[in-house]
């Protein structure tokens, strides 16, 4: 493998590609989720398109319902092997009080506001001043609009703690996680801006996550920005798409393991999009969304496990009708290839940003909140507005392995750092 670098034409595609890469994309980087670590063992046939999934950044989950020596062994992991130059992914997912609507993600070691300082102070003390982006409090947004529980709760107030906290490292990018839905019309947009408005006041905030552990294209999620932009009356703050399960939009507005999805754009700054920063796996794909069996689910969705275990089918599913099937011609999990053959993907290979009709009732209606990481057991999160199904529910993803994932446009240069 050293002698593809020796040469001159080799050193010059290097040199020229880690010049782009420096230009122009960031360098993501994260740690594997420990769900592929398993899953990995327990079905060798999934192991190559797992793999693959764990070259790529996917958030970690920096939560309350892990133990405090798991967040340090987790933070431990990610600041000792992503490296300088790279930006590390965290959802941050400890607010008092979480899932104030349903109380089933509501258990963990933050209770009070004092609890959430010290929650946040180990994660800032061990980030320190490295380059991070931090995806702020998944579903707290969702809860605290429209006069939601959230008010009641306190998520203003820790909100602001939240933001302060973490933006005091100037190379930190934050984004608050915004449910689509509350961006679907002026009047949820614009409860949102006023929301964002005041978290801004206590520290630098770059934007929102969009489509979090959700199946909205990246086209319906560009129109949703636009929406935000519009009602923050400026175009200062940008957006994030949760692409991990969007590669097919979201043709019903069932929300569960739903049987159509498909592995999204893997996570890169470079979307192509001028107001979508980037392209992020939020939600760790094949982490199930629950057991969707009952009379509430229809028959689009795939039965699935305990909401954030690895779900060997879903996985199966995502990977084969997505983009690294469709798009890269890599092998489906049963053996063959497939170049865009195994679905008919609702979004185009090239992004331009610019949305072709107005989304369907059907796909601005549903309303669907986070699936966070596994051992913090399921939870039923955000009720929509009263015409809305209910929402999907957040169990923080598994704790993540100290496999190292990293996400660059370079890749040369990601080889040599495996030499």
């Amino acid at each position: 493998m050293v002698k593809l670098f020796r040469t001159p034409l080799a050193m010059a595609e290097l040199a020229w590609c880690c010049y782009q890469d420096a230009a122009s994309a960031e360098d993501l980087c994260s740690i594997a989720p420990s769900s592929y670590s398993g899953a990995k063992t327990a079905y060798p046939q999934l192991a190559t398109a797992l793999e693959t999934m764990e070259q790529y950044s996917t958030a970690a989950w920096y939560t309350d319902r892990l133990s405090d020596s798991d967040r340090s062994t987790m933070l431990s992991s990610i600041t000792s092997q992503c490296s300088e130059d790279s930006r590390m992914t965290i959802a941050v997912y400890g607010i008092p009080d979480k899932d104030c609507n349903a109380g089933l993600s509501s258990s963990g070691t933050v209770q009070s506001t004092s609890d959430y300082q010290s929650f946040l102070s180990q994660l800032t003390t061990a980030v320190g001043d490295r380059k991070v982006l931090y995806i702020v409090e998944p579903d707290a947004v969702g809860l605290l609009a429209n006069d939601g529980c959230g008010g009641a709760a306190g998520y203003l107030d820790n909100l602001k703690v939240a933001v302060a906290a973490l933006s005091a490292n100037s190379n930190a990018e934050l984004y608050v996680d915004v449910e689509y839905w509350l961006l679907a019309d002026s009047t949820n947009a614009a409860a949102v801006a006023t929301i964002i408005n005041e978290l801004s006041a206590s520290g630098t905030l770059k934007g929102v996550t969009i489509n979090t552990s959700n199946y909205r294209s990246n086209d319906e999620c560009t129109t949703y920005c636009n929406n935000f932009q519009t009602a923050m009356g400026s175009s200062t703050m940008t957006c994030i798409i949760d692409t991990s399960r969007n590669y097919n939009g979201s043709p019903s507005s069932d929300w569960c393991n739903v049987k159509t999805a498909g592995i999204g754009k893997p996570p890169t700054s470079e979307t192509g999009i001028s107001n979508i920063d980037y392209f992020m796996w939020v939600k760790p794909p094949g982490e199930s969304d629950g057991v969707c069996t009952d009379t509430s689910y229809s028959d689009e969705s795939l039965t699935g496990v305990t909401a954030g275990t690895f779900y060997k089918e879903g996985f199966q599913a995502l990977w084969d009708q997505g983009f690294f099937v469709s798009e890269k011609g890599m092998a489906t999990i049963s053996g063959s290839s497939s170049n865009s053959t195994s679905q008919t993907s609702t979004q185009t290979s090239t992004q331009t940003g610019t949305q072709t009709g107005t989304p369907s009732a059907t796909q601005t209606t549903g309303s669907t909140d986070t699936v966070a990481p596994a051992d913090t057991g399921s939870s039923q999160l955000t009720t929509a507005p009263a015409a809305t199904p209910s929402p999907t529910p957040t169990a923080p993803p598994t704790a993540t392995t100290s496999t190292t994932s990293s996400t660059s446009s370079c890749k040369i240069k990601k080889r040599l750092r495996k030499l």
